[in-house]
């Protein structure tokens, strides 16, 4: 019998899973903290287990994190990591040091079926969904690195930000269940306001379900029309962005955040005119939102060019003289392809 992670696992899982093989619940309740609040790597590790229970714990599962393909680092301290899981397939996560804050990108899909046309995991074929187990590994890599970057003036993984590879709001099943226990108090404990998942527009259910874990919501907007947004993100065909913005009115009445994050990449000659930032300040006009003006950070092949900093700073000052909370992000890790709309991996 192949064996199973228990990366994933709340407590109801294992209770499940010792059950099966002959373990008990209070097995289970002294396994549980030593995966999700001490974060060990081995059993061995577990000094307050029985022997007999580690024995049969590494028998039939495993707490290994993914292999490490490559591991890049920026000059600004930005580090990305390809990981491969068992069946050879890998993604690429981010880790992004900050003096009073650490943020891990996370990715939730290999590959992305959304095609945006300006983000290079786009060019990418989608392959699978991540399981839940295959989302917190990334957190628990990351975790696991933190004792030895010894440059960091906050030696501890404060923010997670759902903007990896994939579309989050397309594997929600194992999204719900990663942020039931990056959110449980007795688990990882991150904080409600330190997580952050970014959709590119699925205005299904799920996206207002989501609202119940009281968690930050980023749009991917990039357009202030229909028409300069169908031909950037295919997916507005079939969500338009009057369904994506009244949905994001909803969200923020059942989820109770302070404001909705939307995202705009400011892309020479097609978006980011003075007109275009008119027309998006009429759009976003009475919505608790905050806008994020993204620099377009280039990959191969790309056919498009970022603006100038003069243009994205007149952009800037329209949005704010309209009333428009906005900001224009730093870039990171833009040397290493590590930054917003870069990642992308090699399929085997």
């Amino acid at each position: 019998m192949e064996k199973e992670s228990l990366l994933g696992a709340n407590f109801a899982d294992l209770e499940r899973k010792f059950t099966s093989i002959g373990l008990t619940k209070l097995d289970a309740k002294r396994v549980l903290p030593w995966i999700h609040v001490k974060c060990v790597s081995s059993f061995d590790a577990m000094t307050d287990v029985p022997q007999k229970v580690r024995s049969l714990l590494k028998e039939n599962f495993f707490l290994e994190r993914p292999r490490c393909c490559n591991l890049q680092k920026s000059s600004d301290g930005t580090q990305k990591a390809l990981l491969e899981f068992s069946d050879g397939h890998q993604i690429e996560t981010v880790f992004i040091p900050d003096e009073k804050r650490n943020t891990a990108c996370l990715s939730t899909q290999v590959g992305c079926a959304m095609g945006c046309k300006f983000c290079h995991t786009g060019r990418q074929s989608f392959e699978r969904n991540l399981r839940c187990d295959e989302i917190m590994a990334q957190v628990f890599f990351w975790k696991d690195r933190l004792p030895t970057l010894t440059e960091l003036q906050y030696p501890h993984l404060l923010n997670l930000v759902f903007m990896g590879m994939g579309e989050p709001l397309l594997n929600v099943a194992n999204l719900f269940q990663a942020l039931e226990l990056l959110l449980d108090e007795k688990n990882h404990n991150f904080s409600r306001n330190k997580v952050t998942v970014s959709t590119s527009g699925i205005v299904e259910n799920d996206l207002l379900q989501m609202a119940k874990f009281g968690i930050k919501l980023a749009i991917s907007l990039h357009a202030p029309d229909d028409i300069k947004r169908n031909e950037l993100m295919p997916i507005n065909k079939k969500y338009n962005i009057a369904m994506l913005l009244d949905v994001a009115k909803e969200y923020l009445s059942r989820s109770n955040t302070e404001h909705v994050t939307f995202e705009y990449l400011l892309l020479s000659g097609i978006n980011d005119s003075d007109d275009d930032a008119c027309r998006l300040a009429k759009l976003l006009s009475g919505i608790r939102g905050k806008v994020n003006l993204i620099t377009f950070n280039s990959w191969n092949d790309s056919t498009f060019s970022g603006c100038s900093r003069a243009r994205a700073d007149a952009f800037l000052s329209i949005l704010l003289s309209k009333g428009i909370r906005t900001i224009i992000r730093k870039s990171r890790g833009n040397d290493i392809a590590a930054a917003c709309g870069q990642l992308k991996t090699t399929i085997k």
